[in-house]
This record gives structure tokens, sequence and C-alpha cells, in this order.
């Protein structure tokens, strides 16, 4: 699968966030009992927040895609009409 520029900022991006969080949680001053549900709570979050970006961008891929094939329909069907005679 080819991915645009775009997917590849937005996994960057993610990805940037799941290790600051990950750091962040792991170098914090608490208890191993903490830190685990910590680490579970901000995965979930990710996990939510990676599918619903994932989502976002497969629709706005999937309105691009419906238009470009709608302008090739109209540009062949203009074609046809030219070509009559």
């Amino acid at each position: 699968m080819i991915m645009n520029t775009a997917g590849k900022v937005a996994i960057g991006i993610l990805g940037g966030i799941a290790i600051g969080v990950a750091a962040g949680i792991l170098l914090a001053p608490n208890s191993g009992k903490k830190t685990r549900k910590k680490l579970m709570s901000k995965s979930k979050e990710l996990t939510d927040r990676v599918s619903k970006t994932y989502g976002d961008m497969k629709k706005t891929y999937n309105k691009q895609l419906d238009s470009l094939a709608g302008n090739g329909k109209a540009g062949i069907d203009t074609l046809k009409e030219s070509m009559k005679v």
C-alpha cells in the first residue's frame, strides 16, 4: 500500500506522542501498580485516537477517490460526446 505524505506525518506524530507518553509515565515517581494503570489507560486512549485518525483518513481518501472517479467519468462522457458525428 502506498502511503501519502499526510499519512506518514500522522503516523509520525502519533508515534511521537506514544513514545512521549510512555517515557513520561515510566519516569514519573509512582508505584508499579499506579504506573501500570496509567500505561493501560494511556494505551487505551492512544488506541482510540489512532482508530479515529485512521477512520478520518480513510473517509478523506474515499471522498477524494470518488471525486476523481466522477471527474474521470465526466471527462470520458465529454470526450465521447465531442467525437460523435
